[in-house]
């Protein structure tokens, strides 16, 4: 673990609200109540940097953004997290625009509709039709799902359901400390928690329930690593990079090992102490170690299909 990281863990767990995510009564109060959250808005570098196009998709704001200077084939769909209750907020822009920078990737960035509003059938009807549309400028081999947290679930159940509506599944997945089981219910989680500056259990578990709304929280739309073998044995390629101190990592693994022992494809780098989501602070050293990775991943998978 660099110094950087250990003094970025240190503000994490000096500003983090984990203390109010071990209270449902606290989410309840905070979350049921709220005004619907807007997300960050996007950077006026990153609008220098990259043409935008705003698009309305099943009336919900869409943005994609191309790089002015260097575009590959690649296309990044990118969901953001946020326990799928809280809108993107800065950080995850700068995750976006480190991504374009290193691959020369068109990014996609869906604002999908969130808990406890909504539940995730609504999103995941809308996260189709923003696949359709990107498949109109870009073959399905190069599109990479991608996202950290929920964002990184939300990428994961959108590759399990594509298939039953006849399309075609994207080149890869690329995940960033991917939240997978909303149940909580993973027996490594306790010891996980004590050490995670930042996430809690009961909070998660309460946010999860509001995306499930009636739904068994065990659905592979909701908590990709119970889809069968099967169905994580068709999913394409698989990039897992999550951090040692993070409450997913548990469920992270459990995915890749599923992944793997099915049949498919999944790699998972851990980052030894390393928060959730950590690659949302990119100058970080384990930050630029994880879109190194990605880059050689992305412009070598691009090249082979050259």
């Amino acid at each position: 673990m660099s110094l950087a990281m250990k003094l970025a863990s240190v503000a994490v767990r000096l500003t983090s609200t984990k203390r109010h995510y071990r209270s449902k009564a606290w989410m309840r109060r905070h979350y049921l109540e709220r005004d619907y959250p807007k997300p960050a808005p996007l950077p006026a570098w990153l609008r220098r940097r990259c043409t935008v196009t705003e698009e309305t998709i099943q009336s919900r704001r869409t943005v994609t953004l191309r790089p002015r200077r260097g575009a590959s084939d690649t296309h990044i769909i990118y969901t953001h997290g946020g326990t799928y209750i809280d809108e993107l907020v800065r950080p995850q822009w700068w995750m976006v625009a480190e991504l374009i920078r290193r691959t020369g990737a068109t990014a996609t960035v869906p604002f999908y509709p969130l808990a406890p509003e909504h539940t995730f059938g609504e999103a995941y009807r809308y996260l189709e039709a923003v696949y359709r549309r990107v498949l109109e400028e870009a073959a399905a081999d190069d599109v990479v799902l991608a996202g950290d947290s929920a964002g990184a679930g939300l990428a994961v159940g959108q590759a399990l359901q594509l298939p039953a509506s006849g399309l075609a599944r994207p080149g890869r997945l690329l995940l960033f400390s991917p939240w997978v089981d909303i149940t909580g219910s993973n027996p490594e989680l306790p010891a996980c928690e004590r050490i995670d500056p930042m996430l809690a259990i009961a909070g998660a578990v309460e946010a999860g329930s509001w995306w499930a709304g009636a739904e068994d929280p065990r659905h592979p739309m909701v908590s990709p690593v119970y889809a069968s073998a099967q169905q994580l044995a068709s999913l394409p390629p698989v990039d897992i990079h999550q951090g040692g101190r993070d409450l997913c990592m548990p469920d992270a693994t459990r995915l890749q090992q599923r992944i793997n022992d099915g049949g498919g494809s999944a790699t998972l780098t851990s980052y030894p102490g390393a928060f959730h989501v950590f690659m949302a602070l990119p100058w970080l050293p384990e930050s630029r170690a994880v879109y190194a990775a990605v880059e050689k991943v992305l412009r070598t998978a691009g090249a082979m299909r050259d």
